[in-house]
């Protein structure tokens, strides 16, 4: 019997596209966020360039907390660039 369960999305990763580098590569903030597929309380990749997020942000917003990911995946499209 089937049922009408939804999966769960566990796991998704962003991928690096050839359309992010290119985005990247050109410093247009919104088609590299598009690319990503970046929601919009994240930070933008072009605009992280540290490990740790600045002091005035408070830690526990979603901002934030997004940083080291977004750090991560601009390492990714630097090394790719």
């Amino acid at each position: 019997m089937a049922t009408k369960r939804t999966p769960l999305n566990r796991g998704a990763k962003r991928r690096i596209s050839p359309e992010a580098v290119a985005a990247f590569k050109a410093g247009d903030h919104q088609a590299l966020a598009t690319a990503l597929g970046l929601l919009p309380w994240q930070p933008n990749p072009l605009d992280v360039d540290a490990l740790l997020p600045p002091a005035w942000a408070s830690t526990g917003t979603a901002w934030a907390q997004a940083w080291p990911e977004v750090y991560a995946l601009r390492q990714q499209l630097a090394g790719s660039a």
